[in-house]
C-alpha cells in the first residue's frame, strides 16, 4: 500500500515537472511586446520600454520612462583620455584643478617673502638722475653797479640815450641743469635682527610648502574617492540591470505556473512587485552614476560632461593589516600638516626674537657720489653807469658750472623710547608663538585620531568584504533553491520574493563593501601622509 502510494506521488511529480517545463518554454517564446498574460484573464504583464540590457551596450537613461539622452551623453575632450587610471587622474587634477591653483598661488606669496628677505644680507644700491630747465625774470628794488663785460663777451641789445632806472635792476635768464648720483648703504650690525627675520621667513616657507603638499594630498584623496565612487555606482547599475533581468525571468516563470494551473493567479502580483522595485532601483542607480561621473570630471578640473571614465580595477590580494604603532610612527614622520605645524613654531620663535631685537642699536654705512652741471642758455640784465644811465647787456650763451659731491658716513641708531611700540610687537609675537605651539599639539592629537580611525576602518572594511561576498553567495544559492522549490510547488511565492529581496540587499552590500575597501585604503594612506604626489 505504501509502495503504491509512493509510485503514484512520483508519477504526479514527473507529470508536473513536464508541464512546468513546457509552460516555461511557452512563456519564454511569447512575444515580449504582448502585455497580456495568456490563459489568465485580467492579469497584465508590464513591459515598459526601453528595456535594460545586460550586455556590453550602454543602458539608455532612464531605462524606464521618458528618454533623456542628453543628460547621460558624454563628450570627448581634446587631450583628455576617455579611459583613465587613478594615477593619470591625479596628474590631470594637479594640472587643471582650480582648487590646487589657488593653493599654489597662496604658497607663492609665502615663498616670495622668504626670497626677498634674503636680500637683506647684501648692500643696498640706488641711483638718481635729473635733467631740467629753469626760467627766471624780475627786478630788484635798488640799483646795483656792476662792471661791464668785455666787448667780446657782451653784446649790447639796443643803443639808447642814457636814462635813469626808475625801478632798479631788471634781469631775465634761461638755465639748464643736469645731475646724476649713486648711493650705497650696508647694514653692519643690528643685534641679529635681520638674521632672525630671514630665519623666520625660511621656516614659514618650509611650513607653507608642507601645507601645500598636504593640500595636494587632499586633492589626490578627493580624486580617488570620486574615482571609486564612479566605479561603485557603475557596478551598481550593472548589478541592478542583471537583477531586473533575473526578476523578469522569474516573473515569466510564475506566469507559466499560472497558465499550467500550478500556482495561484495572485502570485503574479508579488513577482511583478519585485520586478517593478528592481526597475526603480535601476533608474535611481543610473541617476546616481551620472552625478558621480560629473563630480569626478569636475574634480579633475574639466567639464562635467567630459568623456573620462575610470578604468576597471583588478582585484589584488589584500595586504596584511598594519599595526597602530607602526602606522602612527610613520604618520608623525610623513604627515605634511604635522611637519608644517612644527616649522610654524620655529618660525614664530624667530619672529619673537626679531621683535625683541628692536631694542638693540643698529649701525649702517653709507657712501654717495653726485655729479651736476649747470648751463646758462641766455642771460639778460641792465646796469647803471656812473652818470646814472641804464645800460642793458646780455650773455647768450652764458658761463657753465659743474659740481661733484662725495660723502662717506656711518649711521648709528639707538632706540630710546618708542611709545611702547616694541613692547606691543613683542607681546603679539609671543601670542603667535603660543598659538602655534597649541596648534602643533592639536595637530599631533588629530594625527593620532586620524590614524587610529583610518586603520580601524580599513581592517573592518576588509573583514566586511569577506562577509559580504559570503552573504552574496548564500543569497544567490538560496534564491536558486527557492525558485526550484516553487516550480515543483514545494514553497510559496512569498518565499521567492523574500529570497529575491535578500539577493538585492546582498548584491548592494557586496558592491559597497568592495569599493569601501579601496576607499578605506586611500583614507589610510592620507591619514599616514603616504602619497606618490610631490611638489
Amino acid at each position: 500500500m505504501a509502495e503504491g502510494s509512493f509510485r503514484a506521488r512520483a508519477l504526479a511529480a514527473a507529470l508536473a515537472l513536464a508541464a512546468l517545463a513546457g509552460g516555461v518554454a511557452a512563456a519564454q517564446s511569447t512575444d515580449p511586446n504582448d502585455q497580456s498574460l495568456p490563459g489568465v484573464p485580467g492579469i497584465q504583464m508590464p513591459s515598459p520600454l526601453p528595456q535594460p540590457t545586460v550586455s556590453g551596450t550602454p543602458i539608455p537613461y532612464p531605462a524606464y520612462g521618458t528618454p533623456a539622452p542628453d543628460v547621460a551623453a558624454l563628450k570627448t575632450k581634446k587631450g583628455v583620455p576617455q579611459s583613465i587610471s587613478l594615477a593619470d587622474s591625479i596628474r590631470i587634477a594637479v594640472a587643471l584643478s582650480p582648487t590646487f591653483a589657488l593653493d599654489n598661488a597662496q604658497w607663492a606669496a609665502i615663498h616670495a617673502k622668504y626670497t626677498s628677505s634674503i636680500q637683506a644680507y647684501y648692500p643696498g644700491l640706488s641711483a638718481t638722475a635729473s635733467m631740467g630747465r629753469a626760467y627766471s625774470n624780475g627786478s630788484s628794488s635798488t640799483s646795483t653797479s656792476i662792471t661791464s663785460p668785455s666787448p667780446a663777451a657782451a653784446a649790447p641789445l639796443v643803443s639808447a640815450p642814457p636814462t635813469k632806472a626808475p625801478f632798479g635792476v631788471y634781469s631775465q635768464g634761461t638755465f639748464s641743469q643736469e645731475s646724476a648720483g649713486i648711493t650705497l648703504t650696508q647694514l653692519i650690525y643690528d643685534g641679529g635682527r635681520t638674521i632672525a627675520a630671514i630665519r623666520s621667513a625660511k621656516e614659514a616657507d618650509i611650513a607653507g610648502r608642507a601645507t601645500l603638499l598636504r593640500q595636494l594630498q587632499a586633492l589626490a584623496l578627493n580624486v580617488a574617492n570620486a574615482y571609486y565612487t564612479v566605479l561603485e555606482d557603475n557596478a551598481t547599475v550593472a548589478a541592478d540591470a542583471q537583477l531586473v533581468h533575473e526578476f523578469e525571468v522569474n516573473e515569466a516563470s510564475v506566469a507559466a505556473q499560472i497558465r499550467n494551473g500550478a500556482a495561484a493567479r495572485s502570485d503574479i502580483a508579488a513577482a511583478q512587485y519585485q520586478t517593478a522595485q528592481a526597475r526603480g532601483n535601476l533608474v535611481t542607480a543610473q541617476g546616481t552614476a551620472i552625478g558621480a561621473q560629473a563630480t569626478f570630471a569636475t574634480t579633475l578640473g574639466i567639464d562635467a560632461d567630459a568623456l573620462v571614465v575610470p578604468q576597471q580595477i583588478v582585484a589584488q590580494p589584500a595586504a596584511p593589516n598594519p599595526s597602530y604603532a607602526a602606522s602612527l610612527k610613520r604618520a608623525l614622520i610623513m604627515r605634511p600638516d604635522y611637519i608644517a605645524a612644527a616649522y610654524n613654531v620655529q618660525s614664530a620663535q624667530e619672529n619673537l626674537r626679531y621683535a625683541k631685537l628692536a631694542r638693540f642699536p643698529s649701525l649702517a654705512a653709507a657712501a654717495s657720489d653726485t655729479v651736476g652741471r649747470t648751463f646758462t642758455d641766455c642771460y639778460s640784465t641792465t646796469t647803471t653807469a656812473a652818470n646814472g644811465a641804464v645800460v642793458p647787456y646780455s650773455l647768450c650763451p652764458g658761463p657753465e658750472g659743474w659740481s661733484n659731491d662725495k660723502s662717506v658716513a656711518l649711521n648709528l641708531s639707538i632706540p630710546i623710547y618708542d611709545q611702547g611700540q616694541t613692547n606691543y610687537n613683542v607681546a603679539v609675537a609671543q601670542s603667535q608663538l603660543d598659538q602655534n605651539i597649541a596648534t602643533l599639539n592639536s595637530t599631533k592629537l588629530t594625527v593620532e585620531s586620524d590614524v587610529r580611525s583610518a586603520l580601524a576602518t580599513l581592517i573592518s572594511s576588509r573583514a566586511s568584504l569577506v562577509q559580504a561576498k559570503s552573504e552574496l553567495t548564500s543569497a544567490q544559492v538560496s534564491l536558486d533553491a527557492t525558485q526550484a522549490q516553487y516550480r515543483v510547488g514545494a514553497t510559496t511565492i512569498l518565499n521567492v520574493v523574500t529570497a529575491e529581496a535578500n539577493l538585492t540587499t546582498a548584491q548592494s552590500a557586496y558592491i559597497t563593501a568592495l569599493y569601501g575597501v579601496y576607499t578605506a585604503y586611500q583614507n589610510y594612506l592620507y591619514a599616514t601622509g603616504i602619497s606618490d604626489v610631490q611638489i
